[in-house]
């Protein structure tokens, strides 16, 4: 989306807050809009603007907007405040049990079957698979309808429910500690590393703008990483760097992070 038209559909959100009082939220941002987003979410942050979706490590997030009579100062008592308030937020979760055993569906089964029903993509956020089906964050204003139409995933029948966040299955994150040696913790190095591709290539990437650390778009190939900074290469995958553990004889940097499965 053009950057001045996703700020003027941001600041028009902003606005209705004010006047509503309310919960408010945009639809769902990708990587890169949420980077364009960031500075009004930063400048906005103690009035509580904020960026969400569903829960912590989701990739794809909505600007929420929430009044100051909730109490919440940081991201970390937005998602408590969901949690104990399901009612209040914005989003919805679509369960989905598929109805043959080893059906083995994929993420991008279940996102074209929404798709085959007209549901725009900006209205859904991540999709987490399950053994036995899946988790689709939506807008709570789709939520019906899916429950209704989305009864089929290819030729595979499957049974939806409508639940509130508090009932999302964070256990169908999964991560996996892996641990590499570098020349230095910069940002190509620990791309390279982390998806297996070379050096080279990873200044591509990065020179290209489908990195992403800490969901900005980070153009500098020479940025350095200091741990704990969540980092996503566009249709890779995405890491969370922990830091370096120590240094080998020759200099290089013992380096560990943590890789979603």
């Amino acid at each position: 989306m053009d950057k001045k038209l996703l700020l003027n559909i941001v600041e028009d959100r902003y606005r209705k807050f004010q006047n509503d009082y309310a919960v408010v939220s945009t639809d769902f941002l990708d990587l890169n809009e949420q980077s364009l987003v960031m500075p009004f979410v930063k400048s906005h942050a103690k009035e509580g603007v904020f960026l969400y979706g569903g829960f912590e490590d989701a990739e794809r997030k909505q600007v929420v907007f929430v009044p100051d009579y909730t109490m919440i100062c940081g991201e970390e008592e937005l998602f408590y405040y969901f949690k104990e308030n399901p009612e209040q937020c914005p989003l919805r979760v679509i369960d989905v049990v598929a109805g043959k055993k080893d059906a083995s569906l994929r993420h991008s089964d279940y996102l074209g079957a929404l798709m085959s029903l007209g549901v725009k993509r900006e209205k859904m956020g991540d999709i987490l698979v399950l053994e036995e089906g899946a988790q689709i964050v939506v807008n709570e204003e789709i939520a019906s309808y899916l429950a209704q139409n989305y009864v089929a995933v290819g030729k595979t029948p499957i049974s939806t429910q409508v639940l509130t966040v508090d009932k999302l299955k964070k256990s169908s994150v999964k991560k996996e500690r892996q641990k590499f040696t570098v020349a230095s913790p910069r940002l190509d190095n620990i791309v390279s590393a982390a998806f297996g591709i070379s050096r080279k290539t990873a200044v591509e990437a990065v020179s290209r703008g489908i990195v992403f650390v800490n969901s900005i778009e980070t153009k500098k190939p020479d940025y350095m990483l200091k741990g704990g900074e969540k980092v996503v290469l566009r249709g890779k995958g995405k890491v969370v760097y922990r830091g370096a553990t120590g240094t080998s004889r020759k200099g290089k940097a013992y380096v560990e992070l943590d890789k979603y499965l």
